[in-house]
């Protein structure tokens, strides 16, 4: 079963933005002295294809992939009709987690709406703003590996 958090969709967004805007919400929530790099993959039909300069929009047919570049979590982006899901598959990490949550983070705050999270697994209650999902999820100190950050994140989080 995946961690599901959903979005209202209002506007099309580019991907190099928002990885470009993630990224800096990672620094800010692991403390990290720098922006990691995440990379992102198309799965369209059980294939992948090189992702170019393409816009997150309505019915996008097709899986996103966004993973950080040298690690092998990632977090799966599905564009339905007005909303957008990021969903994190098994078997999850904190770093895993961190990624997705900074991906709906940056979303929400390009769309200006809520994120919903309908199993109550970052906070309780279903729906919680950009803001209060970054403050609950920050973590103190400087930090060069982004996992090490990320497994301050323990305890935080409903990890199974």
């Amino acid at each position: 079963m995946s961690i599901d958090l959903d979005l209202e969709l209002t506007h099309p967004i580019s991907l190099d933005d928002l990885l470009s805007k993630a990224g800096r919400v990672l620094v800010e929530m692991l403390g990290l002295r720098s922006i990691p790099r995440l990379a992102v993959e198309y799965w369209e039909a059980g294939r992948c294809h090189a992702s170019p300069d393409v816009e997150l929009r309505e019915r996008t047919a097709g899986i996103f992939t966004i993973s950080f570049v040298d690690e092998p979590e990632s977090v799966q982006v599905m564009a339905g009709k007005r909303s957008v899901s990021v969903s994190m598959g098994s078997p999850r990490t904190n770093l895993q987690y961190a990624l997705g949550a900074a991906i709906a983070i940056a979303l929400a705050q390009e769309l200006g709406v809520p994120i919903e999270d309908d199993r109550g697994f970052f906070r309780s209650g279903s729906q919680t703003s950009a803001q209060d999902l970054l403050e609950r999820l920050k973590v103190t100190g400087s930090w060069n590996d982004c996992r090490k950050a990320a497994e301050q994140l323990t305890g935080r989080i409903d990890t199974p």
